[in-house]
């Protein structure tokens, strides 16, 4: 079954800029993921702070892939200093 995740990533005031870039490179390798259906960034039009990715993964399995992937990873080892917070929402379609 066809999963959606709707993760929102605050940065920590000053570190936008460096978020930004991480979660930039981030996109362009989970897009590569065999499992990946949808991988798109958003900034909140209210708060710069907020970004918001929306993704679709083939299955649970393939969103637990990415979540051991080294550009997963490597952007929660450089980054995950400079966020406040992160809320993750996973959702199935329903219609």
């Amino acid at each position: 079954m066809t999963l959606t995740l709707v993760a929102t990533i605050t940065a920590l005031s000053g570190q936008t800029d460096a978020v930004e870039a991480g979660l930039r490179q981030l996109v362009s390798a989970s897009r590569a993921e065999a499992g990946c259906l949808q991988y798109d960034l958003h900034r909140h039009q209210d708060d710069a702070n907020v970004f918001v990715m929306i993704e679709q993964w083939q299955d649970s399995a393939a969103l637990a892939f990415h979540q051991g992937t080294d550009h997963y990873r490597h952007f929660k080892a450089t980054c995950g200093d400079a966020l406040q917070g992160v809320a993750l929402q996973p959702l199935n379609r329903i219609a």
